[in-house]
């Protein structure tokens, strides 16, 4: 019974074999296909990314513009103001340097960290954006 050539092993072994290559062979094709779509899909991500950046630079620009006239009638809520114009910039500066990975981290340790101020957030930002669609689709 020294006989180390069991014919059934054998085969037992080519087919797990041959199941572990079709399987390795699905993936790489899958992963093949796959590729070019997720590339396409970061690489308009990061566009959007990019035009959200330049946004908020915009929009933080027509905040101050707003804060430097209530500057003589209400000095206390034009620094406010100026102050959240600040925030805006230094959000909108971070934003265009970052990667997109990066920002996707940032938000998930945001999530996790403050979750309240998160959800306020995310709601705010769907309010707006349901602002911004219906205003664009009377036009």
């Amino acid at each position: 019974m020294s006989d180390t050539s069991d014919p059934f092993r054998d085969d037992a072994r080519r087919a797990e074999f041959a199941r572990h290559a079709s399987s390795l062979a699905g993936r790489t094709h899958l992963g093949a296909t796959i590729e070019p779509i997720t590339d396409k899909a970061k690489e308009l991500a990061e566009a959007q990314k990019q035009s959200g950046a330049e946004k908020i630079g915009g929009v933080a620009a027509a905040v101050r513009h707003a804060a430097d006239g209530l500057e003589q009638d209400l000095p206390r809520a034009a620094g406010y103001i100026h102050q959240a114009a600040d925030t805006m910039e230094r959000a909108s500066a971070a934003l265009k340097e970052r990667s997109l990975d990066e920002v996707i981290g940032g938000l998930g340790q945001f999530a996790r960290n403050q979750p309240a101020a998160f959800f306020g957030a995310a709601v705010l930002a769907g309010f707006a954006l349901s602002r911004f669609l219906k205003s664009s689709a009377h036009q």
